[in-house]
């Protein structure tokens, strides 16, 4: 007897946060088609840029880990008060024994720093971020951070190492150390990891939050 297709509705919406994220994976057994994908500008007086790109990863045995990047658009410029139609129609997404196709966004805007170190109370939530040249923020603004590798010692019974956050999402500032644009250090209430501490390694950038991306994708599976 045969097996009635399951259809799933999705939607993904995440800031865009400095560097490359990968927002979607087609999971096993499943043809997904995403049917409609953009980009807002919710900054203020600000023309970020994104690039869209389909990525192919062969999972074959002689060939495993090899990559193809198609991109969709490059550096597509979002003007202020706006927004980027990047898919407005079907983008078929494959994945089986043999390859594994995901969507990757990167966005270019101004006011992107680096982090230098990270203290994080997991039983408040608040984290206190110190970054290498002044940040620019002030109380209030909403931030996006990446990149910021923990080791979290009790987890998975062992020794292990999360890149946060993740899910990506924003941040509001709570208070900062010192004048707007001299200022080092931020505080933001990140949420709690009930009974995990989380120790910094290395890395994060920090960014003023200048663009929102939403994918509606539906998922096709007969398993």
């Amino acid at each position: 007897m045969a097996v009635a297709p399951l259809n799933k509705f999705i939607t993904i919406a995440v800031p865009v946060a400095p560097g490359e994220q990968t927002v979607y994976t087609a999971p096993t057994g499943v043809s997904s088609i995403v049917l409609y994908a953009s980009v807002s500008n919710v900054g203020v007086n600000t023309y970020p840029s994104v690039t869209f790109t389909h990525r192919r990863t062969s999972t074959a045995s002689k060939t495993s880990g090899n990559t193809r990047n198609i991109r969709i658009i490059k550096n597509g410029e979002i003007p202020p008060n706006d927004a980027l139609v990047i898919v407005d129609g079907r983008l078929v997404l494959e994945r089986d024994a043999l390859k594994r196709d995901s969507v990757v966004i990167q966005g270019v805007q101004s006011g992107v720093v680096s982090i230098s170190t990270v203290q994080y109370d997991n039983t408040t939530g608040i984290t206190t971020v110190e970054t290498a040249t002044p940040h620019g923020f002030n109380v209030n603004d909403e931030v996006t951070m990446s990149g910021i590798a923990f080791t979290c010692g009790s987890y998975s019974g062992g020794i292990t190492t999360s890149i946060f956050p993740d899910p990506q999402k924003s941040f509001i500032v709570d208070s900062i150390t010192g004048p707007v644009g001299t200022s080092l250090t931020f505080t933001t209430d990140t949420g709690v990891v009930s009974g995990i501490a989380h120790t910094y390694v290395s890395g994060g950038q920090a960014a003023p939050l200048q663009m929102e991306f939403i994918m509606s994708i539906l998922e096709n599976s007969t398993t």
